[in-house]
This record gives structure tokens, C-alpha cells and sequence, in this order.
């Protein structure tokens, strides 16, 4: 693609082949890192900060759950002041797309003093971030120019996840032929994201006239949708601009609820698992007792109408979180060119250099 004509939407699009990109190249993306990972791994953290966090928080389960060791996803500067490390045995991966995230920096520089095994991963070639670990792990996604990242949040997962899969295989973790199945669940689910975007388009066409006069939104989720619910949020905030803010279902129910007047608007991630009736409790209280707006991703046909986006979803407990963000990408990229925002395009290029939460 050429760089000028570069859309949020169209990397939406790319998702898919960026992850089959990944599990193509794998052995050739990870081989040094693995090689590098000798000895006894017993702890693991993810650090991050915004979508490099939301990706690291949807990929730990996989992880944890079929290494059967504890994988962190953790804030760098929580890291760096008040992580206790009680084990020699820990490794750190600090993932930057940029590969300039100052907090993620200082927290592998805390990995290193304390003689930890430390792995930078970013999307970009030659960055700072490379000089403060011992080895380098590429996002292979490809360019993506636009500065909301979706084909960057994708990839990052897949890549966490390919990374400590092919790590338990190395360590005799888990079985190459386990490693094998749990990569195709991702891919069967990662194929339907450009298909869930063209629906999700139209969905957000149906209900444009509405969204458009939004000031204060509200994302909800809970479960393995948790990253999608953060990501999405934060996607939705750089594009158009005002208040988008998201909660865990459980979280905004002590106390949040008294904010909610007819002028908010609400988007449920109604993941199919054992929250999901109370989700959708919660959506019929506000619809018929605040009158405010209400839309619900879900899979549940029975929950078709005009303001809800009902698709067939795979619902893989590892993986949904890669299909639920796609509609919340959709609507970022496409409410922001009818509010007449290019959100392709930074409020404030120097704001990274203002803050000094870059390095250069």
C-alpha cells in the first residue's frame, strides 16, 4: 500500500494476513529468542502500555493456562516501582510497537539489574528499545502507517501468543501437536476479521445518524473480551476525540451507574460465557429505566435489532477478544471521518517529545 493513501479501515482489513504471516515465519521469527530462553522459566511478564498492554492482557490466558506457569501483564511503570520479583527464573518482555516507549524501557532496564532474562518486541526495526534487551522479537506484520493501530493490536497478540507456545514446546511444556492446535483456533478465528468488518461497516451505516450526535461513551466488557473492551475504548477515544470510557461489567456496576443519563451512550462486548445474562440484564435496566442509548456485540441471534451487532463470532475462550475489538476499530475509523476527524492523523505529533514518553 502505498504510504499516502494509507486508512485505519483498510489495516483492519490486513489482519488476517498479518497473522498468517506470523505462523508462516514463526520458526524463523522466534528462533533466537528461544535459543536465547535456556534454563528454567517459571514467570513470566508482559509489559506494555496501551495497545501493547491490551494485546499482552488477551494473550496471557493461552499462556498461562497451557504452560502452566504465571504470565503477568503488567504496566512498565508499575514494574519498574512496585513489582516484588521473587524468582530468579522470570523472563520480561517489553512490548513496544514503536519500539520508543520510554515506561517500557525502564522497565526492562529494571529486568536487567536484576539479572533477568529480557526480550524487547516491537514492530519496528532499529529502535531504542532494542539496546535495553538481550534479544529482539519482530511484530512481522508489516507497515502500518495510520497512528491508531488495529492490524499492530492483532499481530502483537498473535505474535505473544506464537512466541510462548513455541516456548512450552522448547521447554516440553506442551506438545508440538497442542502448540499446532492452538495456532489453527487462532487462525479460524483471526479469518473471519475481514468479514466481521464488512458487516460491522454496514451496521455502523445503520446506526450513523444516531452515533454521530455521541459525546460520552461508555464501553463495556468482562471476561477474555477485557483487552477487547480496553483496546476498542481507547481506539474509539483517539479517533473521534471526546470521552469514551471503559469498564469491566462487575467494576461499573459500584458506583458508575449514577453517571448514566439519556445523553450517554453504551456498547456491551457481550461475549458468549457465564457473564453474559448479566450483561444483558444490565442493558435492558438502562434502556428502560435511563433511556439512554444501547448497543450489544454478540453472537446471539435472538438479540437481533437496528443497534446491536449480532455475527456469527467463533467465541473461542483464547481468542474471541481478536473478533469483538474489530466493530469498536470500525466504528473508531469510520464515526471520525463523519465528525470530520483524520484520525489517521496525530492531534499533536509532538506530544511523545513533549511528555518524554518516547526516547529518540
Amino acid at each position: 500500500m502505498n504510504c499516502n493513501n494509507w486508512d485505519m479501515y483498510d489495516y483492519i482489513l490486513e489482519s488476517k494476513d498479518a497473522v498468517q504471516n506470523i505462523v508462516r515465519h514463526q520458526d524463523e521469527i522466534f528462533k533466537e529468542a528461544i535459543e536465547y530462553c535456556d534454563g528454567d522459566i517459571d514467570t513470566i511478564y508482559l509489559l506494555g502500555s496501551g495497545t501493547s498492554y491490551h494485546a499482552a492482557l488477551c494473550a496471557r490466558s493461552v499462556l498461562e493456562k497451557e504452560l502452566n506457569i504465571k504470565v503477568n501483564a503488567s504496566y512498565p511503570i508499575r514494574f519498574k516501582d512496585d513489582e516484588l520479583i521473587t524468582s530468579k527464573n522470570t523472563l520480561v518482555v517489553g512490548i513496544s510497537h514503536a519500539g520508543r516507549s520510554s515506561s517500557t524501557i525502564k522497565g526492562l532496564d529494571k529486568a536487567k539489574n536484576l539479572g533477568l532474562k529480557t526480550i524487547a518486541m516491537t514492530a519496528e526495526k532499529d529502535k531504542p528499545i532494542s539496546k535495553h534487551a538481550d534479544k529482539t522479537i519482530y511484530i512481522e506484520i508489516g507497515p502500518e502507517y495510520a497512528g491508531p493501530k488495529t492490524k499492530g493490536f492483532i499481530g502483537s497478540i498473535a505474535t505473544i501468543v506464537l512466541f510462548g507456545l513455541n516456548l512450552g514446546v522448547s521447554k516440553g511444556l506442551i506438545s508440538r501437536e497442542k502448540k499446532d492446535e492452538l495456532t489453527q483456533r487462532m487462525l479460524k478465528t483471526t479469518n473471519n476479521i475481514p468479514d466481521i468488518a464488512t458487516k460491522a461497516w454496514d451496521w455502523y451505516k445503520a446506526n450513523k445518524e444516531e452515533l454521530i450526535k455521541a459525546r460520552r461513551m461508555i464501553v463495556i466488557g468482562y471476561g477474555n473480551c477485557l483487552g477487547a473492551m480496553m483496546e476498542g475504548t481507547l481506539k474509539i477515544s483517539e479517533a473521534v476525540r471526546y470521552s469514551v470510557v471503559g469498564y469491566e461489567l462487575e467494576e461499573f456496576m459500584h458506583g458508575i451507574y449514577h453517571g448514566i443519563d439519556e445523553n450517554t451512550y453504551m456498547i456491551y462486548l457481550a461475549s458468549n460465557d457465564e457473564y453474559f445474562d448479566r450483561c444483558i440484564r444490565m442493558k435492558e435496566y438502562f434502556a428502560t429505566e435511563r433511556h439512554n442509548k444501547n448497543y450489544i456485540v454478540t453472537s446471539d441471534e435472538k438479540l437481533t435489532e437496528k443497534r446491536n451487532f449480532v455475527y456469527g463470532f467463533i467465541n473461542d475462550p483464547y481468542f474471541e477478544a481478536m473478533e469483538y475489538v474489530v466493530p469498536l476499530q470500525v466504528i473508531a475509523r469510520k464515526l471520525s471521518l463523519d465528525l470530520g476527524i483524520d484520525c489517521n492523523i496525530s492531534s499533536d505529533p509532538n506530544f511523545h517529545r513533549k511528555m518524554a514518553s518516547y526516547t529518540y
